[in-house]
């Protein structure tokens, strides 16, 4: 049955593509891809917790393209779908926007082929669908001039080719006699240690290039700054989870452990809290929304691909039970983020409706917007931020509680490796921590405008939604985490093989525990109910004021150590992120420049220009140094396209020949 409905919404978002290129406006390519997305959900929910079994698609070049709906990836892929669904309903169905609806489509069917098909040769081609689709997807959103989003998305589009080339190569080395996933783990047996290795490093460097592991978070912030926020929901979503998901399934399934050893999780777990930090840093220091989003999904990557670490460390020392509990740590933090992440990035699109801008800046977003909108995004950024009662608080704290238990480990490499990494992702945690808190503050608040561009009850019917719908988002990040005592029981059969009993025991009674009750505890649920009681004593305070009980006092406020407030005090974006930048500048190397334009005298100025900016780090060591050698390379390749009769005839003879001894040897 759940196969059935995950095909039928195949079916409706294949068939929302041509309606996308109607004539004339239509609401049929809306229609489809939403009713898609339904079905979708409905499929992928039912499948858990045990998913479906595996059928055969159909036959392709003399093999069969298998599928199956893994508990792990219909996890992962049901709250990626969530808010690609309410991502959809904010966007209008006007002629330009309908080309976002066919490229949403062609993205999620190649998010769903990479999660669910069984051979290595579909599993390409639905990696590559994906890629060009969240291409498309970016490019029809015309959020920018198309030479800096093309710039921007053949840059995102180069790296994530370097991805594919070793994830062919890996899958060539595994499948070269059969494809089929089911074959890679004993064919993985016959290579040794150092090859074994070798292989998974290909995996971690064709996943990471879209999980954006270092190098590769640097394409983040050009191609989700190119595009609407409803586009980084669905690539801080379902795309984001499936790629985690195929990164699991291969070291985990494929990769025998006997051939995994200890130092492969440690470099897992380096890899993952290091571009969580570098990514995080980096976000903090952003002025745009799309920008300082797209670091903050880098840095969750990061954080998964720690927990996946964490597993495979613990896997090595036998200890199978810590390793399921970090694996599903994983699938947890990754569920709550694409529901977090796709509040705020919906938030975004409607403080460009508002303010015409994705900058982050005090524009009074609040008093144009229901309160719908601000109590969402606040839910969500308290969620990204880690604290409690939210779904990042939950995740974290496993993940935190995951890495504690290094003392189990008789390696003492393994235990430096997991102390460190529980240093790194705490300096992650408390970077976060600021970066929402600036994101919110500056980028919500600020004065009320003597004439707002736009009231609430201005608002076009879709552009009503959106306050809605980030609410929405932000409440389903509550209900994940207040219900994780439930939920979580869906996941008792993840994992390869799975361990039902780990599952189990994270959960004892309203409790959440990390294997045990005597270890540490946390439990959202009381939490919540806790807060809320407490909540009643400020309230009723308030109250006694208004009611005359005791009068508000008046105080001068303080702005930065003036004595004397300024009429329009505002706190910037780069006021709020300057102390770390300068503390940090090692890392950042900022550069500010401040130009003044006046008269010949230089007495009256007329215009000052003030531009500040971080530079990255691999961009001058890696990507510059590459794009030389290409360009020196085919200045020198530039010679066999001369024009020559006689050269193109001494190609076309070496051919031949080449093709003659390979018939002939072979």
């Amino acid at each position: 049955m759940s196969n059935d409905l995950v095909l039928i919404g195949c079916c409706l978002l294949v068939a929302s593509i041509p309606c996308a290129f109607l004539p004339k406006p239509s609401h049929l390519s809306k229609s489809f891809f939403l009713l898609g997305i339904i079905v979708l959900i409905f499929g992928t929910g039912s499948s858990l917790p045990s998913g479906t079994s595996q059928f055969d698609l159909l036959l392709s070049a003399g093999g069969e393209i298998q599928f199956r709906i893994n508990p792990s990836a219909a996890w992962l892929m049901l709250f990626g779908l969530i808010p690609a669904l309410l991502a959809g309903i904010t966007v209008q169905n006007r002629q330009h926007d309908n080309q976002w609806f066919a490229a949403a489509s062609i993205t999620i069917l190649g998010a769903i082929g990479v999660a669910c098909l069984g051979d290595g040769i579909s599993f390409l081609i639905a990696w590559e669908i994906m890629s060009l689709g969240g291409a498309y997807l970016l490019m029809s959103d015309n959020r920018t001039s198309r030479l800096e989003a093309g710039t921007s998305n053949l840059f995102m589009l180069s790296l994530l080719e370097v991805g594919s080339i070793a994830l062919f190569l890996g899958i060539l080395f595994l499948g070269a006699t059969n494809p089929s996933f089911s074959s890679f783990a004993s064919s993985w047996v016959s290579f040794s240690t150092p090859a074994s290795v070798g292989i998974g490093v290909l995996f971690i460097i064709g996943f990471g290039a879209k999980l954006g592991i270092l190098p590769f978070y640097e394409w983040y912030p050009a191609a989700y700054s190119s595009g609407r926020g409803a586009s980084g929901a669905i690539l801080s979503g379902i795309v984001l989870n499936v790629t985690w998901f195929a990164l699991a399934r291969s070291v985990l399934k494929w990769m025998p452990k006997s051939k995994a050893p200890i130092e492969f999780g440690i470099l897992l777990v380096a890899l993952g809290v290091i571009s969580a930090i570098l990514s995080i840093l980096y976000g903090f220091q952003q002025s745009d929304w799309r920008k300082l989003l797209s670091f903050s999904t880098a840095e969750n990557a990061g954080l998964a691909v720690a927990a996946l670490g964490t597993s495979l460390i613990f896997r090595s020392a036998g200890l199978n039970e810590l390793a399921t509990m970090a694996f599903i740590v994983g699938l947890l933090h990754l569920g709550g983020h694409s529901l977090a992440k796709g509040s705020l990035m919906v938030t975004a699109d409607h403080i460009h409706h508002n303010a015409g801008t994705y900058e982050i800046t005090q524009h009074d977003a609040l008093s144009q917007a229901p309160w719908s909108l601000g109590l969402g995004a606040i839910l969500s950024g308290i969620s990204l931020s880690a604290l409690p009662p939210m779904a990042g608080f939950v995740t974290e704290w496993y993940i935190f509680q995951t890495v504690f238990h290094s003392f189990q480990i008789t390696n003492n490499v393994g235990k430096v490796a997991l102390a460190l990494g529980g240093a790194g992702i705490a300096l992650t945690a408390a970077v976060s921590l600021a970066t929402m808190v600036k994101l919110i503050g500056v980028g919500l608040l600020g004065k009320p405008r003597a004439n707002p561009k736009i009231l609430p009850g201005q608002l076009q019917k879709v552009e009503s939604i959106r306050p809605h719908v980030v609410l929405g988002l932000g409440m389903f990040a509550l209900i994940y985490s207040l219900g994780m005592i439930w939920w979580i029981k869906l996941l008792k059969l993840s994992d390869w093989p799975p361990y039902p009993k780990a599952v189990q025991d994270m959960v004892n009674g309203v409790l959440l525990v990390p294997l045990s009750s005597s270890f540490a505890f946390i439990s959202p649920l009381l939490l919540a109910v806790t807060g809320g009681l407490l909540a009643l004593i400020p309230l009723g305070l308030i109250w006694l004021r208004k009611s005359g009980l005791n009068k508000y006092r008046k105080v001068p406020l303080w702005a930065h150590g003036l004595e004397k407030v300024p009429t329009r005090s505002n706190t910037t974006a780069l006021v709020f992120s300057n102390a770390l930048r300068q503390f940090y500048s090692f890392i950042y190397r900022p550069t500010t420049v401040a130009q003044s334009n006046g008269n010949s005298k230089g007495y009256f100025v007329k215009q000052i220009n003030f531009e500040y900016s971080e530079a990255p780090i691999f961009g001058p060591l890696i990507f510059s140094p590459a794009v030389k050698i290409v360009k020196w390379l085919a200045k020198k390749a530039s010679v066999i396209q001369m024009g020559s009769m006689n050269l193109y005839l001494l190609y076309i003879g070496l051919m031949l020949l080449v093709i003659l001894v390979i018939a002939i040897s072979v």
